[in-house]
């Protein structure tokens, strides 16, 4: 329940509340109401405690409660609004580099309805992954700056929705296996005995769409790579997450196995697919550095800039930012 206080909301924690879904009813995040209140793990509240609701005053000098605040827009803006966005990536259509059909949204949507059922947190974002896609060098910029997205100012909305997800460092291991993800052996920090890293991840970040990069470390076990990729997007399905399923642009494995697999998955699952392989391939190296399996860097995080366009992580955050873009208008829509 909500206490109307004339100088700040306040917010008494009742059973069954999360930090998540309080900051639901107010359309804020989680790590927002942690950072006001001085808690340092989002796990813990307890019955009876008091929270700071740090909403901003309405023009009247009051402030929103959870009903009000709820009804706050949350809807993207219509790209109409922007300029044109482009409609390709290196020369490679943004319908190839992210896979929707009909067939996708529709399922998407039924997906993040169920989700939403179950108190999932429309702003919350989770990573599952590899070292490809560790801090810093994937998607955390966004969360701080600073950053120019160039032609892709439309992007600003995606970013501005999932503020506070993108510098989290989520379910993402050096040396992560597709079976290490549900073996309870790589959990760790806020994982409950037992409990693999999947499971714990949308426990404790409660998020509505999961980006899921993996393969690089899975070399010649196509089929047991199948079979655990097959496992943990059902279980995101049955827990009401949209798993986005991303390609990579190695072939460590010695052949593209396992791209074909996350491709094959994400066509029998009706799910969006992020195929990075198809526009890493428009630049020398396939964007990959000495290693063979990390992305050459972009620090500068600048899309003005034609660098942008030939350095592995220029190109992979843009187009991971375009693939959740696509996903969020689909089901906020």
């Amino acid at each position: 329940s909500a206490i109307n206080n004339p100088n700040r909301p306040i917010h008494m924690v009742q059973s069954g509340d999360t930090l998540y879904r309080i900051a639901l009813q107010y359309n804020l995040t989680a790590e927002t109401i942690a950072a006001a209140n001085g808690i340092s793990d989002v796990t813990q509240i307890y019955e009876g405690q008091t929270l700071v609701i740090p909403l901003q005053p309405l023009p009247d000098g009051s402030f929103p409660t959870p009903q009000t605040a709820a009804v706050v827009s949350a809807l993207p803006t219509p790209i109409s609004t922007y300029p044109p966005p482009p409609n390709n990536v290196n020369g490679i259509a943004v319908e190839t580099i992210v896979v929707m059909p009909q067939g996708v949204i529709e399922h998407i949507r039924n997906i993040y309805s169920m989700g939403q059922s179950i108190g999932r947190n429309p702003r919350a974002l989770s990573k599952l992954g590899d070292s490809t896609i560790e801090n810093p060098h994937f998607l955390t910029r966004f969360d701080s700056g600073p950053y120019n997205l160039g032609e892709y100012t439309y992007l600003q909305d995606v970013v501005g929705f999932y503020n506070g997800s993108f510098s989290r460092d989520s379910a993402v291991r050096r040396g992560l296996q597709t079976w290490a993800v549900l073996d309870p052996m790589w959990a760790g920090g806020l994982c409950e005995l037992g409990e693999n890293m999947l499971a714990c991840e949308l426990r404790v970040q409660n998020p509505s769409i999961l980006i899921i990069h993996l393969g690089s470390n899975d070399a010649g076990v196509p089929d047991s790579t199948n079979r655990n990729l097959r496992e943990i997007i059902e279980y995101c399905i049955t827990n009401g997450v949209i798993p986005i399923l991303g390609t990579k642009a190695d072939r460590y494995e010695g052949s593209n196995i396992n791209n074909e697999i996350i491709r094959q998955i994400a066509y029998d699952y009706n799910l969006p697919l992020w195929d990075f392989d198809a526009v890493a391939a428009t630049i020398p190296g396939k964007g990959l550095d000495q290693d063979g399996v990390h992305m050459t860097s972009f620090f500068a995080h600048d899309w003005t800039s034609p660098i942008a366009f030939e350095r592995g992580y220029g190109l992979m955050n843009l187009t991971a930012l375009i693939a959740l873009d696509k996903v969020w208008r689909a089901v906020e829509s």
